[in-house]
């Protein structure tokens, strides 16, 4: 066999790139195989290459349906580390199976609701799993739900240590804000039970002190202290005063002042009112605090101007804010796909003759960057459109295989079936699928799929002549 013709390099040879190309041209042909036979497929090149489903982008929606609905735990676990539609992460989660769990907290692109879903199902094994993401754990932690939160504490990948060091308190006003939800909600005795949880306390400040407060013979007044050391006017002012350094210009001074107030931090009005009569707030902080909407008018005025508020001198209203244009939604209505005329047929002639000589003689290519005499794609759907050849007809003559079973079988063709059946693209896809469903009629070998796995790409016969190879290279075992 020719050298072309197939890649014998093993999947761990083979280079990232390389891998996501082969795994692209067997999901393609995935969905041209019959809807019962697809896991059959998947599960036998899956024990050549276990990074089948890494391919960049999740598998066409037939693929990942058949997993899905017909998939043993092993295929699915092996969508469960690549899957990246949050979607496809929710509807396995929902299987419930321990290996899919796991594998999904593997997930580097594990999604936020998948994340939560994994947290609230088990939080020690979610802490310990490397899908993390800090803004989904940020958000996790100012969630208002109360085992969202205590969920999210328990997880020990924040840098609050870091951030303490750095100068900033980013993580430390996030976790004190999450124990204070889980004290709303469950009071000392959840809060102890959380506590009792934590993995560790080294760069936990906020922890640590909550550990302490609970060891005291009544917490309560402790617990305060520290959730108003931590969250309190008090800690938004110190926060303040250190980004206001010397070293930092005022464009990035304004900047991190905008990151400090969107923190959870508890308001007391008149104290902010007092620190700025005081001179101890800096003037673009008060400006802004200003502008909130739940800032009281009088102190609004003196953030503003530095100056006690005297009756009858309000604020200006701030000015109207330009009215939110609404995006276009397109009436639902059911249409039916435009009609369009056939392009070009360039080599395959006028006539029926004509197109069968040229398929004989020259190759098939989804465009000319690569040959300027190959048939394009386009060519052959618009000989069929003309009715020079049937699609019957075309798709024997069509060299090479992959421009059938990768081109014309990857998601747009599939998709041309239903939003354009009457084009030559959705013509060849229906054909293409019924010769691979005639020639996996019955039960077909493991071993025949994966004969499949090394010729895919690199084989200059048509596509019967490919299916013929594989049949060759695994032959049907002699009855009795």
């Amino acid at each position: 066999m020719p050298e072309r013709e197939r890649d014998p390099r093993p999947a761990e040879a083979l280079s990232s790139s390389e891998r996501m190309t082969r795994s692209f041209h067997l999901t393609c042909l995935a969905t041209l195989i019959p809807y019962h036979q697809r896991c059959a497929a998947l599960d036998a090149w899956l024990d050549a290459d276990r990074a089948l489903f890494h391919m960049g982008f999740d598998p066409p929606a037939p693929v990942t349906e058949a997993v899905l609905r017909l998939g043993g735990d092993r295929l699915r676990t092996a969508l469960a580390r690549a899957a990246r539609s949050e979607r496809t992460q929710l509807a396995l989660l929902g299987l419930e199976v321990t290996a899919i769990d796991t594998a999904l907290r593997e997930n580097h692109l594990l999604g936020p609701e998948s994340m939560r879903v994994l947290r609230l199902r088990d939080p020690a094994a979610t802490a310990a799993g490397r899908a993390y993401n800090p803004y989904d754990h940020r958000r996790d932690l100012l969630s208002t739900d109360p085992d969202l939160a205590a969920a999210a504490l328990l997880d020990p990948r924040h840098g609050t240590g870091r951030a303490e060091r750095g100068g900033g308190g980013f993580w430390t006003t996030t976790r004190a804000a999450a124990w204070d939800t889980v004290r709303a909600a469950g009071g000392l005795a959840r809060v102890r039970a959380v506590a009792a949880r934590l993995p560790c306390v080294d760069e936990d400040p906020v922890g640590a002190d909550v550990l302490a407060a609970c060891a005291e013979q009544d917490p309560e007044p402790f617990l305060d202290t520290v959730l108003e050391r931590r969250l309190g006017t008090g800690a938004l002012l110190r926060r303040l005063r250190a980004e206001h350094r010397a070293d930092r210009g005022q464009q990035q001074a304004r900047r991190a002042v905008n990151l400090i107030l969107k923190e959870p931090y508890r308001l007391d009005w008149g104290l902010l009112a007092a620190a700025r009569l005081g001179r101890r707030i800096p003037r673009s902080a008060a400006v802004l605090l200003a502008e909130r909407p739940d800032c009281p008018p009088a102190v609004a005025v003196v953030l503003r101007t530095g100056r006690p508020a005297r009756p009858g001198c309000p604020l200006p209203p701030p000015a109207p804010a330009p009215p939110a244009t609404e995006p276009h939604r397109p009436d639902r209505t059911h249409w039916v796909p435009e009609w369009k005329p056939p392009g070009d047929t360039g080599p395959l002639g006028e006539s029926a003759a004509s197109a069968r000589r040229a398929l004989r003689t020259l190759r098939v290519a989804y465009d000319t960057r690569d040959d300027d005499t190959a048939v394009t794609l386009g060519q052959l759907g618009a000989a069929i459109e003309r009715g020079l050849l049937t699609a019957a007809e075309a798709v024997p003559l069509v060299r090479p295989a992959s421009v059938l079973t990768s081109w014309v079988g990857q998601g747009s063709g599939w998709s041309s079936v239903s939003n354009a059946a009457w084009s030559g693209r959705a013509a060849l896809h229906v054909e293409t699928a019924a010769l691979v469903a005639r020639w996996a009629s019955g039960h077909v070998p493991a071993g025949r799929w994966a004969a499949l796995l090394p010729l895919l790409r690199h084989h200059p016969g048509t596509l019967p002549e490919l299916l013929a190879t594989a049949t060759g290279a695994h032959p049907d075992r002699p009855a009795g």
